[in-house]
């Protein structure tokens, strides 16, 4: 009987140190950039966020990037991904992590946003 208690102990020990609880995090493959705002009137203010996937299309839970415009003098972002439109004109905001990156153009405009709005549409 003491025999079958070892050899139990045994299995259930080697069953739990086989055991791995590791996860196999997936790699980043593709960032989408998602805006509330494309057209901003100067001084205003609107969040980017950043989506990452993997190479297979799935979402990955939470990513840190690093966020850029590309003429900060027009629109600046700040690490949180908020957003201030300055001047008129257009930038690229930017998304970077691990080498991977992903870009969104704004606008700045005084002018009514329907008429950007559907210039924006129209051109793409």
């Amino acid at each position: 009987m003491k025999r079958l208690h070892s050899y139990i102990l045994l299995c259930l020990f080697s069953f739990f140190a086989a055991c791995d609880d590791k996860v196999e995090v997936s790699s980043l493959s593709r960032i989408q950039l998602v805006s509330a705002e494309s057209i901003l009137r100067p001084n205003q203010t609107t969040f980017f966020y950043a989506r990452g996937y993997d190479k297979d299309g799935n979402r990955l839970d939470k990513i840190d990037v690093e966020w850029s415009s590309s003429d900060p003098n027009i629109a600046d972002i700040s690490s949180s991904g908020e957003v201030i439109a300055m001047i008129e004109g257009a930038t690229e905001i930017s998304a970077s992590s691990n080498g991977i990156s992903a870009s969104k153009e704004i606008a700045v405009s005084n002018t009514r946003r329907k008429i950007l709005s559907e210039m924006f549409t129209s051109s793409t």
